[in-house]
């Protein structure tokens, strides 16, 4: 592969990494929460993982095979296989530290989210093609939301001691 064909796929590789990453250690934390409320929100952030994984795979094969991206909704319905990669991410168990509570949890979440983040950014900022450029941009508001949620739950939860959704909880005043 020439230069700049690394170029434009390492970023996918390492967001690859990321979200199987994110992936794995969403589902622990879901397990492993005390709250119902708590692991549901872990389910879901593992569901969008999932979803951004699939967009960065579809991706991924696009470039290598056709040598052109896919938009963003293509590649999110491609019905595709996934290409068989060697990312080797470590395992959640080694993600979620034994005897880690909710706080920590969310603690170790942002870092997961704040990472993607910033790799989508640059990637985003340094790409070339509107199309890379476009999804980028969707993966960086997809990781600023989770980031944004794990941060006002760790909050609530830090000051108030349980889970808190700021969209479900309403004031005794509201009714």
């Amino acid at each position: 592969m020439s230069p700049i064909d690394e170029k434009v796929l390492e970023p996918l590789r390492q967001g690859m990494i990321n979200e199987i990453r994110g992936h794995a250690f969403y589902l622990e934390a879901a397990q492993r929460s005390k709250d119902a409320a708590g692991a549901k929100m872990f389910q879901s952030l593992a569901h969008d993982e999932e979803t951004h994984l699939q967009v960065l795979q579809q991706q991924y094969q696009a470039i290598t095979k056709k040598g052109q991206w896919l938009t963003l909704e293509d590649a999110k319905k491609a019905t595709e296989p996934p290409p068989k990669l060697s990312l080797f991410p470590e395992k959640a168990k080694n993600l979620l530290p034994a005897g880690a509570d909710d706080l920590k949890a969310l603690e170790l979440a942002m870092g997961f989210e704040k990472r993607g983040y910033d790799l989508y950014k640059s990637a985003a900022a340094t790409s070339a093609d509107l199309t890379a450029k476009a999804m980028y941009e969707f993966l960086v508001q997809e990781e600023g939301r989770h980031y944004e949620l794990l941060q006002n739950t760790h909050h609530y939860l830090k000051d108030k001691g349980f889970w808190y959704f700021q969209d479900e909880e309403k004031p005794m005043f509201e009714g």
